[in-house]
């Protein structure tokens, strides 16, 4: 390890993180409006930048392997598959029914990939709840005064450095209804460390920094659900101000959630693409497993088909 690199990327990290956060605390001040600090978000979003930024070093320095960049792909993709097919379509939507055995795995993908379902899907019900209105608790439209990327950065991350704890007394989720949530608090943080363990056992050094990028990328797909989600692209309905992507953009997210638009028209679906070409590695899996008899009362959506 290169351990001046190492504490430069500590320090951009965990600088530019606080920074972030004091800004933006003092902006909600000047709208009356109250923001606390969330000292454990800022820590671990801080460590994991860190580790990303040491990481593209790395990659730079030394170059990754086929294998590496083989269990990059990997493990995006079933850690994206947990907060998408578990968190979001299953927990919070109940847009398909499945059994303990899929739905325990689902929920060790999403907790490998650094998600926990208490705060999630409190969070997600809000947001459909108050669609960038004042209480949505990630809409980008709450700084629109001051420009479109103060609305960017605080629907991308901010929020959940500097969350508004007034909004905690709006969320009515039952969170005793999520399957699992009671093993949560045992098991997230095993599993967060085995998404880092599994590679680093199999590559050493190489699996360790490949995985810092990997979680680095995955969250900020997920963010940019909320930020991007709900600024560029296209709309389809009048109802609803989020957007559905590019192609490209689709390609990137995997799982089909930057189809975004369609999500908010059609809650109840559990496929996000809807056209048969669409790139939804959820909705896919998904039509794989009912047939297998794994998957059940699959909610498909009322306007287009697969």
């Amino acid at each position: 390890m290169n351990k001046t690199i190492f504490a430069v990327s500590l320090l951009f990290a965990f600088g530019s993180t606080f920074l972030l956060t004091f800004m933006f605390r003092k902006k909600l001040s000047e709208m009356n409006m109250v923001g606390e600090y969330s000292k454990d978000m800022i820590f671990s979003y801080s460590l994991i930048t860190a580790g990303a930024l040491y990481s593209t070093w790395y990659g730079f320095a030394e170059g990754y392997s086929f294998r590496a960049w083989m269990l990059f792909l990997f493990f995006s993709l079933i850690t994206g598959l947990g907060i998408s097919l578990g968190l979001h379509r299953h927990d919070t939507h109940r847009s398909y029914r499945t059994g303990s055995i899929f739905l325990f795995i689902l929920s060790v993908w999403a907790w490998m990939g650094g998600m926990k379902k208490e705060t999630w899907v409190a969070n997600h019900t809000l947001h459909h709840e108050k669609e960038d209105k004042p209480d949505d608790p990630h809409s980008p439209y709450l700084f629109n005064r001051y420009g479109e990327w103060w609305g960017f950065l605080w629907s991308h991350l901010v929020w959940m450095l500097v969350p508004r704890p007034h909004l905690e007394a709006l969320k009515k989720t039952d969170i005793s209804r999520i399957p699992f949530i009671r093993t949560e608090r045992y098991l997230f943080l095993p599993c967060l460390i085995l998404g880092f363990a599994i590679p680093t056992a199999l590559l050493g050094q190489e699996g360790l920094w490949i995985s810092f990028l990997r979680m680095f990328y995955v969250l900020h797909i997920t963010f940019s659900i909320n930020s991007s989600g709900h600024m560029f692209g296209t709309t389809v309905s009048t109802k609803s101000l989020s957007r559905n992507g590019s192609w490209i953009g689709a390609l990137f997210t995997m799982i089909g959630e930057r189809y975004h638009a369609n999500h908010h028209a059609d809650q109840r679906s559990a496929f996000l693409g809807w056209r048969w070409f669409d790139v939804d590695a959820g909705k896919w899996l998904l039509v794989i497993l009912e047939r297998c008899g794994v998957v059940y009362n699959l909610n498909r959506p009322r306007r287009i088909y697969v």
